[in-house]
């Protein structure tokens, strides 16, 4: 029976192909994209790890599809900007017998910062210009508003879609703070007018909360 031999360790987002690099000295996990057409690319691994006098070679052979590994197809950087040295063992095994040494995902964070912008941008929830519009009321009218169990895809539009609204109708800026599935929008400004409605409205629910709790 043929053992069965892995190409590079590498994955797909979108059209783009990245394939999983670890540098010189260091622990984190890194991305290097195809090489741009008018460039040199590199390969995945040096060709002295298949020759017979690398401890490597053997172990290579068996896990690994030499023609994959050694293909000219890579850029010489990583998507943080840094010279890779190797391609980190993956689906194949390990690079020797003792080493358990692979890895699926990158850990790099400016590189998982890079690859984020590569994504499709989620198409918008038909209901999110009634909820954006909703939420700038509550602003206009108290300063702030808070929203609940909003999915992650759909947060960033949302965040942007409130302070444009925010921004068109009052002339004024608005932050927005997440947590998990909640976003929290505040706008300093239009706070500050309605101060002294928001501190009556917060005295009355510490009444009700009190009047209610003795009763």
């Amino acid at each position: 029976m043929n053992q069965v031999r892995h190409g590079v360790n590498a994955f797909r987002v979108g059209e783009v192909e990245l394939l999983l690099t670890v540098t010189s000295g260091g622990e984190a996990v890194h991305l290097a994209r195809v090489a741009d057409p008018q460039g040199t690319g590199r390969s995945a691994v040096h060709d002295f790890y298949f020759e017979p006098s690398n401890r490597r070679s053997t172990v290579l052979e068996r896990g690994y599809d030499r023609a994959a590994l050694l293909a000219p197809r890579w850029a010489p950087e990583t998507l943080c900007g840094r010279v890779w040295a190797v391609m980190i063992p993956g689906e194949g095994g390990p690079w020797n017998e003792l080493s358990d040494e692979v890895a699926f995902s990158p850990t790099c964070k400016r590189c998982l910062a890079v690859m984020d912008k590569l994504f499709p941008a989620p198409l918008p929830d038909e209901r999110l210009p009634l909820v954006a519009q909703l939420v700038a009321d509550s602003i206009l009218d108290h300063g702030h508003a808070e929203v609940r169990d909003v999915p992650g895809d759909q947060q960033q539009p949302l965040r942007t879609a409130v302070r444009t609204l925010v921004r068109q109708r009052a002339g004024q800026n608005c932050r927005s703070y997440v947590h998990e599935s909640m976003i929290f929008f505040v706008s300093e400004a239009i706070y500050a007018e309605h101060a002294e409605e928001n501190q009556r409205a917060a005295a009355e629910a510490i009444d009700r909360y009190y009047s209610s709790a003795s009763s």
